[in-house]
């Protein structure tokens, strides 16, 4: 069955809203104000686009010949006021679901097409195909879109997806996923799932590819039976937490933040984008202003002497960009990310120290807040329920929030605003170009 629909908005996952006998249907690839013809699906609230009838004047053609296979993008339809009004939308729905309305919200910066410096690609070995599949889920599929070449990714990345398929039909071994990452020093590669070990065969063709592609490390991601050797029953299929190797590491793997060289440990979280990454510091660096207090509660730079809490840090991607002119002290939940950055503070005399710290189970309580004059925090998607509220007891000044996820964001400003504080500030930053994740940058004020 056919029908016609008007679309009337667009969802959070970029498909097209229409209603239809009193229910909602979602149209992949429609914009609002256009009149479609769809086949609605024999189950759930979906329908296949058959036609556009007529167009809207915010569609574009999609640049990269995989968009509507590959799942990676559902936006590239979009021309760039409705890419970054829906992204805006998202951010807003999230807030007014928590209570949270008249929020200025600025416009959304968005990363330039070809700028995505770190990734993870998804394998398949299909039947019958001497090379394997290398790219992206299908959208609502486990079944993957092979690639030869994306619309998002550094052309340094992309050059790789060719020799990674001839690596990996080469070595077998069970390669699930492979991680890019572009540093600023030396290109990173970890092939995650291997059924086991690597034996010697497999290193040295690793180790080969390394130097070949002029790749800075290689590393591998497996499991190993639970207690070794071999194992009968049950406790065959027994696995131990997951090992990641470096293979080869011909060069240094290295970020830089602020002129601050941190070297990379294998896997360690490092922002999409370098242009997703400089608007956020500049961001988080206006937006808490130290070198302004704020008017009635005596504190701030003065002259440059803040000291800032830098929660969640990371390799300290924020917290360097502040340290030049003020005291930070980050705390990382991972042990070699909280290392790194302290070893680079040292090499750079930058007035930081790290510490390792499990931020979810042990956050820092009011009174330890309480020595900081402003603080900030960047979790992941799960968001900083635990933190948010020590920090709404406490009476931390300014505090400056990344999220990379609207929802966990909303419900932690909720506790922030009802331990009174003021949301002043609220930027989209869109790192993931043509997907339905956004990213923002959010200031707070007693």
């Amino acid at each position: 069955m056919q029908i016609e629909v008007t679309i009337e908005a667009l969802g959070a996952g970029g498909d097209g809203i229409a209603s239809h006998d009193g229910a909602k249907l979602f149209v992949p690839g429609a914009l609002p104000g256009e009149r479609v013809r769809v086949a609605p699906a024999a189950k759930g609230d979906h329908a296949e686009l058959i036609e556009r009838l007529s167009e809207a004047p915010g569609r574009q053609t999609p640049p990269c010949d995989y968009f509507g296979t590959c799942g990676g993008c559902v936006a590239q339809h979009m021309a760039g006021e409705v890419h970054g009004e829906w992204k805006r939308a998202m951010i807003r729905e999230a807030l007014a679901h928590r209570g949270l309305t008249d929020v200025p919200i600025g416009p959304a910066i968005a990363s330039p097409p070809a700028s995505r410096r770190r990734l993870r690609l998804a394998v398949a070995a299909p039947r019958g195909k001497a090379m394997p599949d290398i790219g992206f889920r299908r959208r609502a599929s486990h079944r993957i879109a092979a690639i030869e070449r994306c619309a998002v990714m550094l052309p340094e990345l992309e050059a790789l997806l060719a020799p990674l398929r001839r690596l990996v039909a080469e070595i077998g071994g069970g390669v699930g996923e492979i991680s890019l990452t572009a540093a600023a020093e030396g290109r990173d590669v970890i092939l995650h799932g291997l059924d086991g070990a690597p034996d010697l065969v497999m290193r040295e063709a690793l180790a080969n590819f390394t130097h070949a592609e002029n790749i800075q490390r290689l590393s591998v991601e497996y499991r190993e039976a639970a207690g070794g050797g071999r194992k009968r029953g049950r406790a065959r299929n027994r696995k131990t937490a997951p090992v990641v190797e470096t293979i080869a590491q011909p060069g240094a793997v290295r970020a830089r933040f602020a002129g601050v060289a941190v070297d990379l440990p294998p896997g360690a979280f490092l922002q999409p984008t370098a242009a997703g990454e400089a608007a956020i510091q500049g961001l988080v660096c206006d937006g808490l202003a130290l070198d302004e207090p704020v008017p009635g509660d005596g504190t701030g730079g003065g002259g440059g002497g803040a000291r800032v809490a830098d929660l969640y840090a990371g390799l300290g991607g924020i917290g360097f960009a502040l340290a030049p002119h003020h005291q930070v002290v980050m705390y990382e939940g991972n042990g070699a990310m909280a290392e790194a950055a302290r070893k680079a503070a040292g090499a750079a005399g930058r007035n930081v120290t790290a510490e390792a710290r499990d931020l979810a189970r042990r956050p820092l309580a009011p009174a330890e807040l309480n020595r900081f004059d402003a603080a900030i925090f960047d979790p992941p998607r799960a968001g900083a329920r635990a933190l948010a509220e020590a920090l709404a007891a406490s009476q931390v000044p300014r505090i400056a929030a990344v999220s990379c996820n609207p929802a966990t964001f909303a419900r932690d400003a909720r506790i922030l605003v009802d331990g009174g504080y003021r949301l002043v500030a609220l930027t989209p930053v869109d790192q993931f170009l043509w997907s339905r994740h956004v990213e923002l940058v959010s200031i707070f004020r007693r």
